[in-house]
């Protein structure tokens, strides 16, 4: 499980204090579940429901990182999914290639960069992801400064130096919703749970990896989280997650 161990460290005694936030994972695997859905697909509701109550569960009964991914190809019959994004599809275009998939589709869940149809496929393997030793350990802290987060992961455990991985960062935001006016779903209020609203790009993990994030005005900031993956090259395999919600910081300027 995740474990908060420190909240709140000087950089000066005479400059403005700064407080770090920061979270280590345990050692068992965290699961990954990446739901891709879109608002123009009349079949995603009821996938992003059952994410928010996955999300709900206790985290002493599960360890996951649930991470909502919109994206754009059902913008074309009548609403534009506002969180959609092109990096999104392609993302499921290549997990579905690792998949030997003959198409990608919504709703649509993978669990460790793995497809599982039907939620108790999701669960069966977010069971089976945390009951598996990690490899890797991870710690991740963010600071806010000012109008972007400062952030440094640091791996330790055997795997790092055996062989070439890569990291990335998501920024993801709770409690969204949208009143659609056009589409499959005209005329509902869809509610959404931890929607990626930045994806890095696939970066080198090393001993010490530090990234700045550009914090975007439309973001509420009480509903953010920052998250890290480290898999092999091409997300063949996921290695270990770690992530956190931001709300400890805000009072830090």
């Amino acid at each position: 499980m995740i474990r908060l161990i420190l909240i709140s460290c000087l950089l000066s005694l005479s400059a403005q204090a700064s407080e770090t936030l920061t979270v280590e994972t345990g050692a068992q695997q965290m699961a990954v579940v990446e739901l891709y859905t879109s608002e123009g697909c009349s079949s995603c509701p009821p996938a992003d429901e059952w994410l928010e109550a996955l999300i709900e569960i206790e985290s002493d009964e599960i360890d996951v990182l649930a991470l909502a991914f919109h994206v754009d190809y059902w913008d074309y019959i009548g609403w534009k999914d506002r969180f959609g994004d092109p990096k999104h599809t392609n993302r499921q275009r290549q997990l579905g290639a690792n998949n030997k998939q003959r198409s990608i589709y919504t709703p649509e869940f993978f669990v460790g960069g793995k497809e599982a149809r039907g939620t108790g496929n999701v669960l069966s393997q977010i069971y089976a992801a945390n009951e598996t030793d990690a490899s890797i350990q991870l710690k991740l802290s963010v600071r806010k400064k000012g109008n972007y987060f400062q952030i440094e992961l640091e791996p330790g455990g055997e795997e790092p130096g055996s062989k070439m991985l890569h990291h990335r960062y998501f920024i993801y935001e709770k409690n969204l919703t949208s009143d659609v006016t056009r589409g499959e779903n005209s005329g509902e209020t869809l509610s959404h749970q931890n929607v990626v609203r930045y994806m890095s790009r696939a970066l080198k993990l090393n001993e010490s990896n530090q990234h700045s994030i550009t914090i975007d005005p439309d973001w509420q900031l009480e509903n953010i989280g920052v998250a890290a993956l480290v898999t092999t090259p091409g997300n063949e395999s996921y290695l270990q997650a770690v992530h956190t919600l931001v709300k400890p910081l805000l009072n830090s300027d």
